[in-house]
């Protein structure tokens, strides 16, 4: 075997040598036998002719030597691509056409395939990630489904499922925090986390050390882990940091430790870990149960399973329902895997576009197919020449799928290049926060891809022609003579069922995006409950350490509001512990005075708000009235939304009523009044229908993080250095944590569905345009291929219009069986879309029939061109050159 291996390299890599030896050994071999033929008395030419007759054939003899070899198909393999490379330079114009088609369609795919990848198929950067799960809790009543859970229950899961080989929890938020280094204020964002954060996930520091489990009680109060990007941007990379005190939020924090860099978990955002730093006297607490804030990772067991490990999740859960009624009492738990848990809504949108992206391809794939189809049409009567020459139908379908084989690897090699560029600007276009992680680009599992869908591609577009050129009757091509070359009917099928493919996948592209596009502009006519033109926002986190009561938080908020009230162009301001469009507030249970309190189960929201933030805002006043400055915490009033007045108050004016933030009044529950009953603003996005929300005064219930909301006369971002200064006089240790205009905050919200709308969109264009070029070349090609036959109708008196109408209902006929095709398709998959929309049905008729209208219409220009064409030919001069 190894004697064979040296040999085929050597064969292979040293042809020339092998065979100047062979042509060396066939002489001497003629020369001896020639010498004995003449010392027979044989006359030199004719010894001469016959040892070469003896040899059997010089040129066959040598084919036959270098078939044993083995590498005639190498040989020939190559011999194949330089004929394809000339055959294309020869038509530049349908290898241009066919590469960039291809090149477009491979880097889309190639851009998009690198974002499923990095977000789907890569495993987390942790430590056996297969073995990690997200825990989360279920209430029917409140409609929470893997929701945040309580720092008790907790600690009773991580104690009692011995499935789990350790448990943890982190804040299911980021707090902004103030670093003050060298005397310069940065804003960063923090977030709490148990002691065994780090050792659940496996992941080991790059100095120094992380926190340990004791030390989610108050022993790591003042301990903290910095991020790499934190390190290396503000310490510049130095390992003393380990051990050094750092300044956040006016309090000195010792930092103990360095994440490893890349770490990005929960988001990429985090720069600065804390410990929750627990009282261990917190845990008898009722609040300790109440609160749920806790994002909870959980790893199983060694040899525990999944199923397991919920059976025994649900059997703690109920255990807990029993010994807590007042906090537990329909509170169940669920696990799923953590990736899939990360990765969210955001695997439907992904695999989404790559589906279209694949679409896409399929129509490229059939556009070049046609153009090569039309290509061996053309080279009709040399193929039929060739096989009448001995030419086996193996060779010649291998010699096309050559052909398109090379074609597409230009192609592919072009598209990783665009998909390179693609990954960057798809990262641009993507918005924050749709994908869990904030970079992804072309690493060798997107360049195999490539490799598999330019391989894929080849063959797929070359089958038609290889079959096509193979079956041919040579004798049919030679009998034709040069009349018909390249109008064979059965090139011609091929051709047809190509362009009925790219209409059928080209309307499942344009209803896709249609639908998206209807949901989006039904979306952007949703009155959010606010009018966010001509203001500006301002989000602060006041530090604890210096900010340590509530009447200080409440102090420098009113002031704050009081400046810049007082700027040129501001005819208003306010704040706002929530902002709407973002996010919803916090939420409790929550009962009305009278017979039926302590029957609602629904969970109320909450917002604090100044006085002048509904007139900022432009929210309505219902009924009632909002905020004075004389409500300053006794008595405790509220403002209460419309939804919440029309869901709970139907029939019976609200203003006067009292509520509590108990689901069970008792002695300690503080009664609040409704004075007033306001608009429903759009809490979460525009797609989210207002939840019953609840207002209250600062002073009721002091924020540290608070929004500034200020309406201006112009420009509202014209204003942001003038807030800027003013936050600095205030205090010179303070920064702001966000600053935008409410209009960008309202598009911020509808980020992912016009993101999907807009590439959807795009792919669906240009997949109509393919589409669109297809049924140009086949009605081209087939009017090209009767032109004889429109010559005589002419001829005949067969007017201009019933011979373009002849080309026209042909090209129709293709859009009507490609629609029929399609329209079947895209009923069983947009269906998939469901989640994406927004007041649209998956099957809405109307985008269905402007898809489909506008794939005739654009029909119907590809197919009147050549139309038009045809019944301008003469008649005298086409039967003169017949």
């Amino acid at each position: 075997m190894l004697d064979q291996l040296r040999y085929r390299l050597r064969a292979l890599l040293r042809r020339d040598t092998l065979d100047r030896e062979l042509n060396d050994e066939l002489a001497f071999h003629i020369e001896c036998e020639t010498d004995r033929l003449m010392r027979d008395g044989v006359p030199a030419d004719e010894a001469r002719r016959r040892a070469r007759v003896a040899i059997g054939g010089l040129e066959n003899t040598k084919e036959l030597h270098r078939d044993r070899r083995g590498t005639r198909w190498i040989d020939e393999t190559i011999a194949d691509v330089r004929y394809a490379a000339r055959g294309l330079a020869r038509d530049p114009a349908v290898a241009a056409a066919a590469v960039i088609t291809l090149a477009l369609a491979i880097g889309a795919n190639a851009a998009m395939f690198s974002a499923v990848d990095a977000v789907l198929l890569q495993p987390l950067p942790f430590a056996h990630p297969d073995r990690l799960v997200e825990v989360g809790e279920n209430n029917p009543e409140f409609r929470w489904h893997m929701q945040d859970a309580a720092g008790a229950n907790v600690l009773d899961w991580r104690a009692r499922v011995h499935a789990f080989s350790d448990i943890t929890g982190y804040a299911g938020f980021a707090q902004p925090a103030t670093l003050l280094n060298d005397g310069t204020p940065t804003l960063i964002m923090t977030r709490q986390v148990m002691g065994n954060f780090f050792s659940v996930l496996g992941i080991a520091p790059q100095a120094g050390r992380l926190f340990t489990y004791d030390e989610t009680w108050s022993a790591g109060a003042n301990l903290v882990v910095i991020s790499d990007r934190l390190w290396r941007a503000r310490f510049a990379a130095s390992r003393a940091i380990v051990g050094k005190s750092i300044s956040i939020d006016g309090k000195a924090l010792t930092v103990i430790g360095v994440a490893p860099s890349g770490l990005d978990f929960p988001d990429g955002g985090t720069e600065l870990w804390r410990s929750v730093a627990w009282p261990r006297d917190q845990l008898a607490r009722l609040s300790f149960r109440r609160a749920h804030w806790l994002r909870v990772v959980a790893r199983l067991a060694p040899a525990a399973t999944m199923e397991q490990a919920s059976a025994e999740l649900a059997a703690v859960a109920a255990e807990l329902k029993t010994e807590y009624p007042a906090t537990n009492r329909v509170m169940d738990a669920e696990l799923v895997p953590l990736h899939r848990f990360l990765v969210g809504d955001t695997r439907l949108s992904l695999l989404v576009l790559l589906a279209s992206v694949g679409l896409l391809l399929l129509i490229a794939c059939a556009n070049v197919g046609n153009l090569l189809l039309v290509r061996a049409a053309a080279r009709e009567r040399e193929v039929a020449v060739r096989v009448a020459l001995g030419a086996g139908r193996s060779r010649l379908m291998r010699q096309a799928l050559v052909e398109s084989l090379f074609l597409a690897v230009i192609g592919g090699a072009l598209g990783l290049a665009l998909g390179w560029w693609g990954t960057r600007t798809l990262g641009e276009l993507v918005p924050r926060g749709m994908l869990r992680i904030e970079s992804f680009g072309i690493d060798w599992a997107v360049a195999s891809y490539v490799l598999a869908i330019t391989t894929a591609c080849g063959l797929l577009f070359g089958i038609a022609p290889a079959v096509w050129a193979s079956r041919r009757d040579p004798s049919d091509a030679l009998k034709s003579g040069g009349r018909a070359i390249g109008q064979g009917a059965r090139a011609h099928r091929w051709g047809q069922r190509l362009a009925v493919a790219e209409i059928a996948i080209a309307l499942l592209l344009a209803v896709g995006a249609g639908l998206l596009i209807r949901s989006y502009s039904l979306l952007q006519r949703v009155d959010p409950g606010l009018d966010p033109r001509n203001v500006i926002t301002a989000t602060l986190s006041l530090p604890g350490m210096r900010y340590d009561n509530g009447a200080k938080v409440v102090a420098f908020y009113d002031q704050l509001v009081a400046r810049v009230r007082a700027l040129p162009s501001v005819s208003s301001a306010g704040v706002t512990s929530y902002l709407s469009l973002t996010l919803p507030g916090w939420s409790s249970d929550f009962s009305i005075e009278g017979p039926s309190a302590g029957h609602f189960s629904t969970p109320l929201l909450h917002r604090e708000v100044s006085a002048d933030y509904f007139t900022t805002m432009r929210v309505p006043l219902v009924r009632g009235r909002v905020f004075t400055a004389a409500d300053r915490g006794s008595p405790p009033v509220v403002v209460i939304n419309e939804a919440f007045a029309r869901s709970h108050f139907a029939g019976r004016n609200p203003i006067g009523q009292r509520i509590t933030f108990d689901r069970v009044p008792d002695s300690s529950s503080t009664w609040r009044t409704i004075v007033g009953v306001v608009g429903s603003e759009h809490q979460s996005s525009a797609a989210m229908p207002a939840d019953i929300e609840a207002f209250e005064p600062p002073a009721q219930q002091p924020s540290s993080t608070m929004t500034l909301v200020a309406r201006t006369a112009s420009d509202p971002t014209a204003l942001g250095p003038a807030i800027r200064h003013t936050v600095a006089e205030l205090d010179p240790q303070l920064a702001i944590t966000q600053l935008r205009s409410m209009s960008e905050v309202q598009a911020v919200s509808m980020a992912r569905d016009r993101f999907l709308m807009l590439l959807l969109s795009l792919f669906g264009l240009v997949g109509l345009v393919l589409a669109v070029v297809g049924v140009y070349g086949v009605v081209a090609q087939l009017a090209r291929g009767r032109t004889r036959e429109m010559g005589i109708r002419v001829a005949l008196g067969a007017s201009a219009a019933s011979v373009r109408w002849l080309i026209v209902r042909h090209g129709l006929m293709l859009a009507a069986a490609g629609l029929a095709i399609g329209g079947v398709a895209a009923l069983a998959a947009t269906h998939a879309l469901a989640r994406l929309l927004f007041g649209v049905a998956p099957t809405d008729p109307l985008t269905f029939g402007i898809a489909a209208l506008a794939l005739v219409l654009s029909s119907l220009l590809a197919s009147w061109l050549p139309g038009r064409k045809a019944a301008l030919v003469d008649p005298v001069t086409t039967l003169r050159d017949d």
